[in-house]
């Protein structure tokens, strides 16, 4: 899994050097940023300093979290939502 931490996502999109974000819903109430970049190939994963997956609880916390640390010219957002189970009889 290729990896970018938060000071270097936004170096890249402040020199637009991000084709896209995708915010992907990876639990009921949890949210993640993969990136796609114009110089490298493949899904970067934003992580913390510790290396794990930098996770929001809400995309309200992720939407506001865009806003500040990437003001300007952010990339094109996409969204993927797990699909909602089927309640069992």
């Amino acid at each position: 899994m290729n990896t970018i931490v938060e000071a270097e996502l936004a170096d890249f999109i402040r020199n637009k050097a991000v084709k896209k974000l995708n915010i992907i819903q990876v639990d009921e109430s949890k949210y993640q940023i993969v990136a796609n970049l114009t110089w490298k190939e493949g899904d970067w994963y934003l992580v913390t300093t510790r290396k794990k997956p930098r996770e929001w609880a809400s995309l309200d916390r992720l939407a506001r979290h865009i806003r500040e640390k990437y003001n300007g010219a952010v990339p094109p957002i996409s969204l993927l939502l797990k699909p909602l189970k089927k309640d069992e009889p």
